[in-house]
């Protein structure tokens, strides 16, 4: 789980977090999450491994405003040879004001996709059998 507090430069003029932002809190979070289950993305690239977002979604459940202070919580959803798709949760006060998810794919140092490394892949698939558990 990541903390962080929404601050006035996350703020729309409206003084809502501005929409865009919740993807910059994914980002801390994923990177968080895959640190947590033994995957270090800056080990990864000195392989040539690097971890892009393919495309994401984002459901704005309630607002957020300045001030707020929020946790994320990554998980993981799916698993395949190409892709994993993580699921985040943003919670104020314990209740979930927003959701989404991020489909997550490998590639080379010149940007051309790849698989996942069957080690990276192994402790993703891992966390995923102790979810569905």
């Amino acid at each position: 789980m990541f903390t962080t507090r929404i601050y006035y430069q996350d703020t729309d003029a409206g003084g809502v977090v501005y929409f865009a932002n919740y993807l910059r809190f994914f980002e801390k979070s994923w990177f968080e999450y895959l640190i947590s289950i033994g995957i270090s993305l800056p080990e990864w690239e000195k392989t040539g491994t690097y971890v892009l977002i393919k495309n994401a979604f984002l459901d704005l459940i309630e607002k957020l405003q300045y001030g707020d202070v929020i946790n994320i919580e990554t998980d993981i959803k799916e698993v395949r040879n190409a892709y994993f798709i993580l699921t985040h949760t943003v919670l104020k006060d314990g209740k979930a004001t927003t959701k989404g998810e991020t489909k997550m794919v490998c590639v080379d140092k010149t940007g051309k996709p790849k698989r996942i490394p069957e080690d990276f892949k192994a402790r993703l698939v891992v966390q995923l059998q102790m979810k569905n558990k």
